[in-house]
Parts: C-alpha cells; sequence; structure tokens
C-alpha cells in the first residue's frame, strides 16, 4: 500500500542516518539548557504556584526552592558534558579518553542528583522515587564508561598492530 511504500522508501534512503541523529541529539541538548536555565529562572513562581495549587504547607516552599537548586547545578553541568560527548562523536572521536571522562561525569552528576533528591525525600517522599531512577541512570552511566574504556583498549591495541 502507499504507506508500506513511503515506510519503506523512508527507510531505505539516506534521509536519516546517523550523523542527523547526533546533530538531532545535540540540537535536543542545547534546548534543554536554554530550558534548564530558564527554569532556574522562573521556578520560585513555580513553587510557589504549586504549593498554593496543591494546598500543601507553605513552608515547603523553601526546602523545594533548595532541592531544585541543588540538583539543577548537576543537571546543567550533565548537559553540558553531553553536549561536547556529542561533539567529539559528531567529529568522529568515539573511543577516547576525553569521552571516558564526559561518561564519568555524567554518572557522577546523576548520582549527586540521586543523593540530593534521597535526603530531599525526608521531607517529600516523591523524590525518592526519581532519586532511584537518577540513580540507576548514574549505574546504566558507569557501565557505558566501562564499554568505552574496553574499547579504548581494544583499539590502541588494534592501532599498535602491524
Amino acid at each position: 500500500t502507499g504507506q508500506n511504500k513511503l515506510f519503506e522508501n523512508w527507510r531505505d534512503s539516506k534521509v536519516w542516518n546517523p550523523a542527523k541523529s547526533v546533530i538531532l541529539s545535540s540540537i535536543c541538548t542545547k534546548i534543554a539548557i536554554v530550558l534548564v536555565i530558564a527554569a532556574a529562572i522562573a521556578i520560585p513562581k513555580l513553587v510557589s504556584t504549586y504549593v498554593e495549587y496543591t494546598g500543601k504547607n507553605t513552608e515547603i516552599v523553601q526546602s523545594l526552592l533548595l532541592t531544585i537548586y541543588a540538583c539543577a547545578i548537576p543537571g546543567l553541568l550533565s548537559l553540558l558534558c553531553l553536549d561536547r560527548l556529542l561533539a567529539n562523536i559528531r567529529r568522529g572521536d568515539v573511543f577516547s579518553e576525553k569521552n571516558i571522562k564526559l561518561l564519568r561525569a555524567l554518572s557522577w552528576c546523576s548520582f549527586t542528583v540521586s543523593v540530593i533528591l534521597f535526603i530531599s525525600g525526608f521531607y517529600y517522599i516523591l523524590f525518592v522515587i526519581v532519586a532511584v531512577c537518577a540513580a540507576f541512570l548514574g549505574l546504566i552511566l558507569r557501565v557505558i564508561k566501562n564499554v568505552f574504556e574496553q574499547a579504548l583498549v581494544i583499539k590502541e591495541e588494534n592501532d599498535f598492530t602491524i
């Protein structure tokens, strides 16, 4: 049918490729950086509105602001590392020590957010769920970092092979 033919043409053509995927990821990362900065500016009003709307105790506002701003710092650092990682990949520099360091930084940022949110879970229990998710993401990033380290070792061995 027409739709199947269209899908086959799209799939088989060079319309979408890994290079374009990296570019799209880079654009999304830059948009996320702008959104985090914008959110950091708007968050006091958003938190106040949220607390009023849900009928929560207004004393929680300061704690929520502290948690959000404390998470925004490693979050923004993560996005900057991700942007650098994608730039390296776009240049064809995939398995390198620079990228391993960036992946390590990404994982530690996730673990940092996890700790902040776990502690914040004492006053707002839903943060514990997000803390577990952040810790799991940090673990996945550590595994990817370890894969990159092994790939770098193999790449270096192959480079020295005659």
